[in-house]
């Protein structure tokens, strides 16, 4: 039985559209089933109301913009359907939907069980980090990050990133369907946990009394907390890392930088 239902793969039309497909497949399984979106940005939605002196120079750039948006939508379509014929047994299917890229995408995954976007790179900025951003706060849904070289299993070896923080316990308990099945779990910790909320040990603990293979891990982070998590999720050879996404406002991580952000 797959843990996944549906597995909702948000496309743009671009290289990473491969590695979002192979991660939703592995999620979705032999009884789960591929969504795959690709959003046609519509100019009327993304671009600024402009006055009458600017409406000539505002419809040409209209026009160019619509011309480019379906363009990405058809290489999401034709890299889709290459997939799929490689795919082998995989249930999947394709939408196209007419709107602003990302809020667009949040709102139809709300009717999947968790979605899957490309990691955003340096060079899709900003318009990727927008997507991801939008799923993790429009969507209600889980959100994977897909690197450009995903595994072919996900969820073998799970760290958890534990703060403490209600973002971290949802992730967690979204994230039950695969640290069941997983051969072992890590709950990683840095920096210390309030108090008043319950230790890494303590989820570790929680997570081995319900069959899961859990142990804790306190992490030294003398710097860039984000980067010695990643050092010691690799150390522990984790193929998916759970955690909650902006536990601080996103203003903070903007300014001060943060786990989520560095991920």
């Amino acid at each position: 039985m797959s843990s996944f239902n549906t597995v909702f793969a948000v496309l743009a039309g671009s290289r990473s559209d491969a590695a979002v497909l192979d991660a939703a497949a592995a999620l979705a399984g032999k009884e789960g089933r591929v969504s795959a979106l690709a959003v046609r940005s519509d100019p009327v939605r993304v671009l600024p109301m402009v006055g009458e002196a600017g409406a000539a120079a505002a419809a040409e750039l209209m026009s160019v913009l619509e011309e480019q948006a379906k363009a990405r939508a058809a290489r999401a379509r034709s890299g889709f359907e290459a997939w799929r014929a490689k795919a082998g047994a995989v249930r999947a299917e394709f939408q196209e939907a007419k709107g602003h890229p990302s809020e667009t995408a949040a709102a139809l995954a709300r009717n999947a069980d968790v979605v899957a976007v490309a990691r955003p790179r340096e060079e899709d900025e900003p318009m990727a980090a927008a997507l991801v951003e939008a799923c993790l706060f429009g969507s209600g849904r889980p959100v994977l990050m897909v690197p450009p070289n995903p595994p072919k299993k996900i969820g073998a070896r799970v760290g958890v990133l534990w703060d403490g923080s209600r973002t971290a316990a949802r992730a967690l308990g979204d994230a039950m369907p695969l640290l069941a099945d997983a051969q072992s779990v890590t709950v990683f910790t840095a920096g210390g946990v309030d108090e008043e909320v319950p230790s890494a040990d303590a989820v570790a603990r929680r997570l081995q009394a319900g069959g899961v293979k859990a142990a804790a891990k306190t992490v030294a982070a003398s710097g860039e907390e984000g980067q010695a998590l990643v050092a010691a999720a690799a150390e522990a050879g984790c193929d998916l890392l759970v955690m909650g996404g902006y536990g601080h406002s996103r203003l903070r991580e903007m300014i001060l930088g943060g786990v989520t952000r560095h991920m």
